[in-house]
């Protein structure tokens, strides 16, 4: 029996292209050890440079779809196409366009799966790799089920382009809610509404790269529509509680000078260790 998976990549002005043909490739040539059809899904999110359209023609025949859209709409507008253009996949994975998955990436989600059906949101360890320095980092999520909810009023169970979603969690939720750039933990907030279970593989399966645009991204007016997404989240699950406080220190430290957050950000506070 021949197992169909999807794969959801934006794409955008703001993409390196050589970055994208690493990212590309690595959804390309995962390695399977069953009878996997992977189907490559794409959303051009408003007007791209000669490069990144040269990489895409050069690519063509490897997407299932490709939907363009005439201006930028960010990236929960972009996945939200992709999402209304699935079909038949049982699985669903999630790419960046600037970042790498290990080969053995879907095989091993896919099998976490298979022995653990009560699961419906899956991600993975990932390594964190500083293109300024190449310093790398091993950086760690929930464990269960439970230990996601215990502390998803501060911090995200998975790391969002690491995830593969069963498709139901999808066909139930609809797509990302469109609340600013924080689209990963409006839709976490949500899947916990709606009792859908998360877990990580403890493995690291994904290189994500940390640009000097990672930093200037972060700006205070991302930091308040975060504190907002977690605060109605909050407020939806429990009403009343103590728990509003972890989203402000959140917040608090969203604000802080970059020095205190680039401190905090490399700190075992997020569960990570740097790698020689």
């Amino acid at each position: 029996m021949v197992t169909k998976v999807a794969t959801l990549m934006a794409v955008y002005r703001g993409d390196d292209p050589l970055a994208l043909v690493t990212a590309l490739n690595s959804v390309i040539d995962q390695e399977f050890t069953e009878l996997v059809e992977s189907r490559l899904y794409v959303a051009v999110d408003g007007p791209v440079s000669t490069e990144i359209n040269s990489v895409l023609s050069e690519y063509n025949n490897r997407f299932y779809r490709v939907l363009r859209l005439e201006r930028n709409r960010g990236l929960a507008f972009a996945l939200n196409g992709l999402i209304k253009e699935l079909t038949d996949e049982e699985f669903v994975f999630r790419m960046d366009s600037d970042d790498r998955s290990y080969l053995n990436r879907y095989q091993t989600q896919l099998d976490f799966f298979r022995q653990n059906p009560s699961i419906d949101i899956l991600g993975t360890d990932i390594i964190e790799v500083v293109s300024e320095s190449g310093a790398r980092r091993r950086v760690s999520f929930c464990r269960g089920p439970i230990d996601a909810l215990k502390k998803l009023s501060w911090r995200v169970p998975v790391a969002h382009p690491t995830v593969c979603f069963r498709r139901e969690v999808l066909r139930r939720i609809g797509g990302y809610p469109l609340t600013g750039t924080n689209e990963d933990i409006a839709l976490w907030l949500c899947c916990a509404q709606e009792g859908f279970k998360f877990d990580n593989v403890d493995q690291p399966l994904y290189e994500f790269t940390v640009s000097s645009n990672f930093w200037r991204r972060r700006s205070v007016s991302k930091a308040f529509s975060e504190l907002h997404c977690y605060v109605s989240g909050i407020w939806a699950m429990d009403g009343i509680t103590w728990k509003y406080i972890l989203p402000l220190f959140r917040f608090m430290l969203r604000i802080a000078p970059q020095g205190v957050s680039r401190l905090i950000y490399n700190s075992s506070i997020r569960h990570s260790v740097p790698i020689n």
